[in-house]
Order: structure tokens, then C-alpha cells, then sequence
């Protein structure tokens, strides 16, 4: 009797046991169906099931839309939510579709909802919320995303900005995530167009999660661009409280910076922790003093101090002048040769400007320009009697070779 052949068909499990188990715990299957409009009954697969199987994608494997098809048929289908054949309707056009749904929701509804549950179920700290903003690039026009309104929703601008990927030739859109200091775990999200500030972004992302939290007494904490009188003086309006960075332009860091060169401040150690960088390097030493100079906006203003940043600091300085100082040799080199193309001071103070700037040196190096002017002498026409006088003719000022000198007292 001829026995049939043996077929092996393997099929990929990886985390999804895992990632099953935290969506069902969330409730994430029962909370897109009350909220998605009811299916069509003629469709093949509901916009829920294919937007479960989108989200499982997202978290584990990113390909495209159109590639959710081939992945899902690598997958073992009860892992996913689907019958051994259904992976074959995943097609772009229906999770596009799935999409659609999806943005008729009433998303604020829908996110508050599985937000509260989420800390509920695992019991998340409130006291404390981390928030940072990105740029997301994007490839193409998009001309139709200007803002307009769809089917009664706002949408957002896909434009131009300071993206953090150095592609100003490419638009954007602004991401911003809060997260909480227990876990990490991502309570608040939001996109917003590619334009926008980020600074104008925390008023309504505190107000946000004061609403999730139920009081303003938790603590507030981003970078540089929470700090603004505005942002300030709204949460500490509202009994919250915050801690940010104080960006480098603001006066009080010139302040601190000139007091320190006549005072000696009284660091105190708070922490120490393994050198970041090298495993056998020296470890890393944290100290912090009270300002003695007020913040401008009558907040509590404490000054940081890292060995490891001094050291790392140190590096980059000692490099940035070297970098300077031998584009100033090689300037100094021109000027001393007979075909130098610099004739006057100007020309070369501008060129060693220039490279004291490229080079990120213009506050530790100085230089010093010296102008000379050189004499020719030349016979006058014709046969030369005693005590005809020489002829004389001035050259054009020339500058004398550079010279640098590191400004210590800069250091």
C-alpha cells in the first residue's frame, strides 16, 4: 500500500503567546468592536479582526501593508485570531479599509477608555509622567494633507519643519509620547502637524493627563522645551508640579557661569554610577548645588555637575582646537607665500573667523593679525648717473603670518 508523503509545514510563534496574553488583559479585542461601526455582513473578515492582526504586526514584525498577507501566512493562524485559510484576505485594500473605520471612531472616547482600563489591569504609578516629542520624515507631496476637515474630523498638516533627521527637504509630522516613570508605559499619545512647536504642546498634554489622573498633584517631567514662562506658570497655576532642563540660552546660565568664576559653589554628591563608556574607566560623580541666582520666573533652580561630561567635555574641546589650530597653520603658511591671495587684514580676520566657527573653537583660541607694508625699489628708464634717486612704489598692505594663541582663561 503507497503511503502518502510526508509534508512538514512550519509556522512561526515567536512572541505572540506573550503579546496574546497582554491583549486579552487589556480587553483590546472587546474595545475595537464596541467601538468600530458594525461590520458589513457581506465582508470576508471584520475591520476588528484585520486591525488586531495590523497591531500584532506592528508590535512584533513592521512590514508594510502590503507585505501583512505573506507575513500572516507565516504565522500560525489561531496566534492571530484567524481560520487556517483566512490569512489569504489580508490584502492591503481591506486593512486599508480597516483604516478607514478605524478614523470614524470617536478616538478620544475610545483611547481614554483602554488607557484607564490599562491602569487599572496592571496598576500603574500616577505620580510621575516622562514626555518627549520627535519628528517623523515622510517621503513625498501630500499635498491633500493641508488640515482640510474628512467626513467631519480634523487631520493633520504633513509640512515642512526642523526635522530631527537634518531633511529639511523633507515634510513631516510631530510625535509626541508621555510615558510613565513605572514601566515605561505609554499613557498618553498624540500626532500633531509637522509645523508645530513643541513647546506649545505641554499646556494641552498636562491638562490631558490631569484628566486621565483625576488631580494635578503628579510630577511633570520634560526636556528644554517645557521651559517657558508660559508652560510654568500654567502647571504651577494648577497645583502641579514639574521638572524640566533649563536651556543654555537662557540668561540665568551666563549668570551662573560668570558667578562661578568668583565664588566657589558648595557641590554636594548625590549619586555614582559605572562610567557609561568604559567598563574599567573611572566612575561616573554627580553633585548639585541650589542656584544663588534666582530663575526668572521665581522657580527652584538647581545646577548639575558630571566628572564624566566634564571629562567627555574636555575631549571635544581639546579636539575643536586642534581642529582650529592647524586650519590656522595652514592659513598662516599662505600668507607667508609669495603667491598669497589675502591682501588685506579684513580678508584674513573673516577666513579665521570662519574656521574658528566650522571648527566649534571661537571661545577658546584667539588670534592676533599683524599688517606690514614692504617697499620695492627700481631704477628710473635710461642710463643711470650718480645721484639719480631710486624710483619707489608702495605694495599693498600685507598681512603678517597668523597667530594663536588657546585663551586659557576662556577654558
Amino acid at each position: 500500500m503507497k503511503q502518502p508523503a510526508f509534508e512538514l509545514d512550519s509556522k512561526f510563534v515567536g512572541a505572540l503567546p506573550i503579546l496574546n496574553n497582554v491583549l486579552k488583559r487589556l480587553h483590546f479585542s472587546q474595545l475595537l468592536r464596541r467601538h468600530l461601526p458594525l461590520p458589513d455582513p457581506r465582508a470576508k473578515m471584520a475591520p476588528a479582526q484585520a486591525l488586531e492582526v495590523l497591531t500584532r504586526n506592528l508590535i512584533l514584525a513592521r512590514v508594510p501593508l502590503y507585505a501583512i498577507r505573506e507575513w500572516a501566512r507565516q504565522v500560525a493562524p489561531d496566534l492571530l485570531g484567524l481560520e487556517s485559510d483566512s490569512a489569504q484576505d489580508l490584502s492591503d485594500d481591506r486593512l486599508g479599509r480597516a483604516l478607514d473605520r478605524l478614523f470614524d471612531v470617536d478616538r478620544n472616547a475610545f483611547l481614554t477608555e483602554f488607557v484607564l482600563h490599562m491602569i487599572r489591569v496592571f496598576q500603574i504609578d500616577l505620580e510621575q509622567f516622562h514626555n518627549d516629542s520627535t519628528s517623523i520624515t515622510l517621503q513625498g507631496e501630500y499635498a491633500e494633507a493641508d488640515g482640510r476637515r474628512v467626513r467631519g474630523k480634523p487631520t493633520r498638516v504633513i509640512s515642512h519643519g526642523f526635522n530631527k533627521d537634518h531633511r529639511p527637504d523633507l515634510k513631516q509630522l510631530l510625535w509626541i509620547l508621555t510615558v510613565s516613570a513605572d514601566g515605561v508605559v505609554p499613557v498618553l499619545f498624540k500626532v500633531a502637524d509637522g509645523n508645530t512647536e513643541d513647546s506649545t504642546t505641554h499646556i494641552e498634554t498636562w491638562t490631558t493627563l490631569r484628566r486621565l489622573v483625576g488631580r494635578p498633584d503628579f510630577l511633570y517631567v520634560a526636556d528644554s522645551k517645557l521651559c517657558t514662562g508660559d508652560n510654568l506658570q500654567f502647571i504651577h497655576s494648577q497645583s502641579g508640579y514639574f521638572v524640566t532642563v533649563l536651556p543654555q540660552s537662557r540668561k540665568e546660565d551666563k549668570l551662573f557661569k560668570d558667578w562661578l568664576q568668583a565664588h566657589s559653589a558648595d557641590w554636594k554628591e548625590i549619586a555614582r554610577r559605572p562610567n557609561p563608556i568604559r567598563k574599567d574607566g573611572p566612575w561616573e560623580i554627580i553633585m548639585t548645588v541650589e542656584s544663588p541666582i534666582p530663575d526668572a520666573n521665581g522657580f527652584r533652580l538647581i545646577w548639575y555637575h558630571s566628572s564624566f561630561k566634564r571629562e567627555r567635555d574636555s575631549q571635544s574641546r581639546q579636539t575643536a582646537i586642534n581642529r582650529a589650530w592647524k586650519a590656522l597653520e595652514t592659513i598662516a603658511e599662505v600668507l607667508e607665500g609669495p603667491r598669497c591671495r589675502y591682501r588685506q587684514r579684513e580678508g584674513v580676520a573673516k577666513k579665521a573667523e570662519e574656521i574658528l566657527r566650522q571648527a566649534g573653537a571661537s571661545r577658546w583660541l584667539q588670534y592676533d593679525i599683524e599688517q606690514i607694508e614692504e617697499h620695492a625699489y627700481r631704477r628710473k628708464a635710461g642710463t643711470p648717473r650718480f645721484g639719480h634717486a631710486l624710483a619707489t612704489r608702495n605694495k599693498d598692505p600685507l598681512p603678517s603670518p597668523l597667530e594663536a594663541d588657546p585663551g586659557n582663561d576662556r577654558i
